[in-house]
């Protein structure tokens, strides 16, 4: 079976594909905002890299900007990979 191999620009230690579900990192090379052309995996990197709202992975990544079919994923994403206790 081939395994993917994924470079996360973060700037923390945590690798946050730790953070969330199996179901999550399936197809990660995969567009995530099919109107935009947005890689799931260039959305987890905003979200590593400091995005905590839709708003900001909107304006860093141009995703949710089409029809808004993605907003829901892209919350999931966000809930599973930001934690503001631990950002204090």
């Amino acid at each position: 079976m081939k395994e993917d191999i994924y470079i996360l620009k973060i700037n923390s230690v945590t690798n946050p594909l730790d953070k969330i579900p199996p179901i999550l990192k399936k197809n990660l090379d995969h567009n995530l905002c099919v109107c935009n052309e947005v890689l799931k995996i260039d959305i987890i990197n905003a979200i590593a890299n400091g995005a905590t709202t839709v708003a900001e992975i909107k304006k860093q990544t141009y995703a949710t900007m089409g029809s808004g079919c993605c907003t829901q994923q892209v919350e999931r994403l966000i809930e599973c990979l930001y934690s503001p206790e631990t950002d204090k």
